[in-house]
């Protein structure tokens, strides 16, 4: 007989019934699973603002340095103009 039919069986479940407790919780670690989840949920949520405010750090970095090749090709060319 395997285990399932063993667990199956209706004399195994009169034993088990009469004695058998309902399971008591401990509020305590259903506590502590919510701060657990809620303490992942916050890193997450951090982790988005950090990796949002570096890209746009990254992008104003960019356009910073455009405008200033920018003005540094207008320079260039210009005394390139004065000189001929």
């Amino acid at each position: 007989m395997t285990t399932f039919e063993q667990w199956r069986s209706p004399s195994n479940r009169a034993q088990t019934g009469a004695d058998h407790k309902p399971k008591k919780y401990d509020i305590r670690v259903v506590d502590q699973f919510y701060v657990y989840c809620q303490a992942i949920a916050c890193t997450e949520k951090h982790r988005d603002e950090v990796h949002f405010r570096s890209h746009g750090a990254t992008k104003r970095s960019i356009w910073t340095m455009l405008v200033a090749a920018s003005f540094l090709c207008y320079y260039l060319i210009d005394r390139i103009a004065q000189a001929m």
